[in-house]
């Protein structure tokens, strides 16, 4: 595996761990706002991924001759996609498709789109609303680290050195 292949292989798989992790700490009660230092990661793993991406021959990607891609790759994929998708809606529904806010004067409430309050909140529910509104935002992290890391993965099989372990 190329140096640069790898290098955005490790930075995608650091990023699903760590968003992973986030995500479980969620279930404790736990924000760690330091998951939104995972974003200009989360940008450097997907610029590593389209630029590996672009240097495979688009020929590889049909050709029997350079590996198929794992039905296990396939699956995680499309597992990722519905969980990220479950997770969103799951969260929007737990926090009444508003977000958490704190009104100027000190009130803590779940505010809809265009700033209509949907309900007041006392410490512990404002304290839960984070934490999903944190969850939904770890958990598409997590898939969008998932995929990139999948994604180099794809790449390294259809490039021609992966031939080196292939039986024809």
């Amino acid at each position: 595996m190329s140096g640069s292949l790898r290098f955005t292989f490790w930075i995608a798989t650091f990023g699903a761990v760590a968003s992973a992790a986030a995500y479980a700490l969620t279930f404790a009660g736990r924000t760690h706002y330091a998951v939104l230092l995972l974003l200009p990661v989360l940008l450097l793993a997907w610029l590593g991924v389209v630029t590996q991406w672009r240097r495979v021959p688009r020929r590889n990607l049909v050709s029997e001759i350079f590996g198929d891609i794992p039905r296990w790759m396939k699956a995680a994929a499309v597992g990722l996609l519905v969980f990220v998708f479950a997770n969103f809606l799951v969260c929007r529904a737990l926090n009444e498709a508003a977000r958490p806010d704190r009104l100027d004067d000190g009130r803590t409430v779940l505010v809809a789109r265009g700033g209509k309050v949907v309900r007041e909140l006392d410490a512990a529910a404002y304290a839960h609303a984070q934490v999903v509104q944190l969850r939904m935002l770890s958990g598409s992290l997590l898939a969008c680290f998932g995929l990139a890391a999948l994604l180099a993965e794809a790449c390294w099989i259809k490039n021609g050195p992966a031939m080196a372990d292939r039986r024809v």
